[in-house]
């Protein structure tokens, strides 16, 4: 079984991408093939050395998205840009020959070999009636009950997409482009999880569960140890460790240790609001939980330098 995975991303997450494929490639016991959706091939092209000449990597095919005249909700003051709602065209964009393929989101990382946990499911999936396979998110009754009046779905069922095992054949009978662009048209400011409302009110009845190893949802600010089951951890959500406020914290080491690996720097420092980005490094010297960082004078060095580009 050859395995494909998918990777939907843009400039702004052009290094997260690199850290997250560079550690499956590592993990992984077999040669993968990589398929990627982006809007400017060019400029991950120009930083991907690492994983194009890695021993587990197989082909890589980079596509280009082209926008047209689309139009994608809710993007203003978001942590994610346009490059989430890539995935929806996948049945023109990937080739016809694919018939099943892992999308992952770029704020994953491989903590351990799932090979054998990625055959499984595709297997699974292959003998059921199911299109997709994703973890079910863990919502209050309260959060439950907006999802079904907002989405008109059962949120029970909703599930998380940063991890889907997809089988294209059975999503290419269901045309999901078109229905994609009918919800976003009827839908649209109520997509308040964009495009992962889109998948769940289309697959609400036609989802596989899959087990939370294979998508560790961590919450970055409590420190937790991993189970030692994780295959892939999720740094989902708007608090990520390549802010200043999430790379002070002990949960970010997963990401900060891969992104080493690629012999970029100690680490990965993007900033949203400049302001806050201060205020937290004054916050973290102040307090000495700046020493989570384990390169504290490295940190404080990396920071100054990314705000003054």
């Amino acid at each position: 079984m050859s395995i494909n995975i998918l990777y939907c991303f843009d400039d702004n997450y052009n290094l997260q991408a690199l850290t997250s494929i560079n550690s499956l490639l590592d993990e992984a016991s077999e040669m993968l093939d990589i398929y990627i959706i982006h809007n400017n091939p060019d400029s991950f092209n120009s930083l991907s050395k690492n994983i194009q000449t890695h021993k587990n990597t197989k082909n890589i095919t980079i596509t280009k998205f082209e926008k047209e005249n689309l139009n994608f909700p809710n993007l203003t003051n978001s942590h994610v840009s346009e490059a989430t709602y890539y995935r929806l065209f996948i049945e023109r964009l990937l080739p016809n020959s694919l018939d099943k393929v892992l999308y992952l989101d770029a704020d994953i990382i491989c903590n351990a070999d799932p090979i054998k946990e990625i055959k499984e499911n595709f297997n699974n999936l292959s003998d059921s009636e199911k299109t997709v396979a994703s973890v079910f998110e863990n919502f209050s009754p309260a959060e439950i009950k907006e999802l079904e009046a907002r989405l008109n779905i059962n949120g029970n069922k909703y599930f998380n997409a940063g991890v889907m095992f997809i089988d294209l054949e059975k999503w290419r009978k269901k045309s999901i482009e078109s229905l994609s662009i009918e919800i976003i048209k009827e839908k649209n400011n109520e997509l308040k999880f964009w495009d992962q409302d889109v998948l769940n009110i289309i697959f609400n009845d036609d989802v596989a569960e899959i087990s939370n190893s294979l998508n560790y949802i961590i919450n970055i600010e409590k420190e937790t140890s991993i189970p030692k089951a994780t295959r892939f951890i999720h740094y989902a959500g708007s608090f990520k460790p390549w802010t200043v406020r999430g790379a002070i914290e002990k949960n970010s080491i997963h990401y900060m240790s891969q992104f080493r690996k690629l012999g970029l720097g100690k680490f990965h420092i993007t900033h949203s609001w400049k302001l806050s980005s201060i205020s937290y490094l004054i916050k973290s010297i102040l307090s000495l939980k700046i020493k989570n960082t384990r390169y504290p004078f490295s940190f404080i060095l990396q920071v100054i330098r990314t705000l003054l580009k």
